[in-house]
């Protein structure tokens, strides 16, 4: 079966995700702001979504699917279940005991994520009470991740990729609710983070559900993980899940340093929230889905010894990335004030509040292909489940990351963070890319089609741009939403229409590539 469906199917999820998302984001815009209580439910959220990110989007996938793969081509399904299981039970003890342990230590960790805040003692308490009670989050989603990865390894994607709406359409119950009446953002920042962890329990009472259906409930030994009488082999992928880990979620540990960064400055937290917000709608669709469609159908070729299955798998990924990431980067850097001034200006929201998002993201923009780049060349690691030239290329891409954001200061001052970013993430792919010649495998006119996607993404680029020019009076602030509304969509849409018929004028893109088996 050609990969473009269940890239489709994937990607089509994860955008709802990101959609809702999006609608949650406006509304936590409206209610907090800017300000203190903004930046302290942020920060509450940097660590638990950080882990959320790394094990939803890579590293129990990276960890999980190859192991199963083998597995089941080895001894069968029997095999593979009984192997799941004992994972299941040993990450369910480490959660509980990492859950204690990060309630106890919470300033600490608040410290380490946002030193700024040990300036404003009230900001630094409300991330810590906001923290505890949203960090039981993690043990949730993580059991989740995994429940997601054992089903990915079966090739049955939609439910796990569809689950993180449940998060976002509770949030967005919640702020329509809390906007209708008169409590502080003190009291509603509380709210939000009681209604995420109802959400991480919802979230797991779905996955598990999938899981049986694919044929993986769960059974959970709890007493023999307890007492190490559990498979050494599910221990040591444990092991190899923190460099799977830092591997597969190296963006959003590039979006912590930046985040360390942006600590200093008043409301840059927040703003570099909002903008990153905006960034990950397309990477989600993108990177998510050929990170996590890639990797088991690369593992299971590698383990078949399918050498053309693999360059056809690697170069599907290629082309199906940079068809969709090189016009969404374009159009976000060309686009980026009249989006976030239609998506968030409201409320608390300011014009300042505009500018300095729309600066960030158009910065951001620039990381998006890097990322995408890291996201197809990676599986060609973690099938083989290689992961030192990845953990080199993490490594040297943070030092790059701190090192442009530090030198960037002085003349970028809180839009420094967003220079590391886009360094780091180019930094890593280059590293990659070096590191793993012997791994990237590609049919013929594979780049020349990424090629045929640049010259496309340029064109659209130039034409959107102008076209935003002249639609400008029609964007001003005072405007009513829907004009402005109106007005983005149909400059979004004369782009996609114009960048499709581009590519398929230069052969890249056909539609009957979404219909099912090829």
């Amino acid at each position: 079966m050609s990969l473009a469906l269940p890239f489709t199917i994937v990607g089509s999820a994860t955008l709802a995700s990101r959609i809702t998302g999006f609608a949650r984001d406006m509304l936590i815009a409206a209610l907090l702001g800017t300000g203190g209580v903004a930046d302290s439910y942020v920060a509450a959220f940097l660590l638990p979504n950080l882990i959320r990110k790394m094990m939803s989007e890579g590293a129990l996938n990276a960890a999980v699917v190859p192991r199963l793969a083998r597995l089941e081509q080895e001894g069968g399904l029997k095999a593979a279940r009984a192997f799941s299981d004992d994972v299941f039970s040993l990450l369910t003890v480490i959660m509980v005991v990492l859950v204690a342990v990060a309630e106890i230590a919470m300033p600490g960790l608040i410290g380490l994520l946002a030193h700024g805040f040990h300036n404003d003692a009230t900001k630094f308490a409300d991330a810590v009470l906001f923290g505890r009670i949203a960090f039981p989050f993690v043990g949730f989603i993580v059991i989740v991740a995994l429940m997601s990865a054992v089903i990915n390894a079966v090739e049955r994607y939609a439910v796990a990729a569809l689950v993180p709406l449940i998060l976002n359409l509770m949030m967005i119950a919640t702020l329509v609710t809390l906007l209708q009446m008169p409590v502080d953002k003190r009291q509603a920042g509380l709210m939000l983070v009681c209604t995420v962890l109802a959400a991480g329990f919802v979230q797991l009472a779905l996955l598990w559900w999938a899981a049986a259906r694919a044929g993986f409930a769960p059974r959970p030994r709890l007493l023999a993980a307890l007492r190490g009488r559990i498979d050494p082999q599910a221990k040591l992928l444990l092991l190899l899940v923190l460099p799977g880990a830092i591997a597969a979620g190296s963006g959003h540990v590039h979006m912590i340093v930046a985040s360390q960064f942006a600590s200093l400055y008043p409301a840059a937290m927040s703003w570099l929230y909002f903008a990153d917000r905006l960034f990950q709608l397309p990477l989600g669709f993108v990177a998510a889905a050929v990170g996590i469609v890639l990797l088991p159908r690369m593992a299971r070729a590698l383990h078949q010894g399918d050498d053309v299955e693999i360059a056809r798998a690697q170069s599907e990924g290629f082309v199906y990335a940079f068809l969709l990431i090189l016009p969404a980067a374009m159009g976000l850097a060309v686009l980026a004030k009249p989006i976030t001034m239609v998506l968030y200006e409201r409320g608390a929201f300011t014009a300042e509040d505009v500018r300095a998002t729309a600066r960030l993201l158009r910065l951001l923009a620039a990381a998006l292909p890097a990322f995408v780049l890291i996201k197809v060349v990676l599986p060609g690691f973690l099938a083989r489940e290689e992961f030192k030239i990845p953990m080199i290329a993490v490594g040297i891409a943070l030092f790059a990351n701190v090192m442009a954001a530090t030198l960037s200061r002085s003349a970028m001052g809180p839009f420094a963070p967003a220079v590391g970013v886009a360094v780091g993430a180019w930094v890593n792919a280059a590293v990659l890319v070096l590191g793993g010649r012997g791994r990237i495998h590609l049919v013929p006119h594979t780049l020349l089609k990424v090629m045929a996607c640049l010259l496309a993404a340029l064109l659209m680029g130039l034409a959107v741009h102008a076209l935003a020019e002249m639609a400008e009076p029609w964007l001003l602030a005072a405007r009513p939403l829907y004009v402005k509304g109106s007005v983005l969509l149909g400059l979004c849409g004369a782009g996609v229409i114009l960048y499709i018929g581009m590519t398929r004028a230069l052969g890249v893109f056909r539609f009957s590539k979404l219909r099912a088996p090829a």
